[in-house]
């Protein structure tokens, strides 16, 4: 006898990515569900505190320290040319980060707020 496995929802990168307010209450739902353990819950916290530190400093040295100090070769130096890029980059890597959480959770309450 063959068991049938249920199909789970699966997180599309478009509808986190288009969709943050959505996207907000599911990493809030999944961070609050008792059924996911601490330890994936800090891993998911520290990895999005680790990007954050990541984008802010180097703009917060560029455009404080070098445009302060050197306000020439500071203003040079400081401009983020890429920085949307950075930003896009990170939303990308915040879906992937659900990858910390259970899939079946996250197939739950991904049904439940996306629909």
């Amino acid at each position: 006898m063959m068991q049938q496995q249920a199909t789970q929802a699966q997180p599309k990168r478009l509808d986190i990515f288009f969709h943050i307010f959505k996207t907000f209450r599911l990493v809030g739902a999944l961070l609050f569900d008792r059924r996911v353990p601490l330890i994936r819950k800090f891993a998911f916290l520290g990895a999005i505190v680790f990007l954050l530190v990541l984008l802010f400093f180097p703009d917060l040295l560029g455009e404080v320290v070098l445009s302060t100090v050197l306000p020439v070769v500071g203003t040079v130096l400081g401009v983020p040319i890429d920085a949307g890029m950075d930003w896009i980059a990170f939303a990308l890597l915040i879906v992937n980060f659900l990858h910390f959480f259970p899939d079946d959770v996250v197939s739950e309450h991904y049904q439940q707020i996306f629909g």
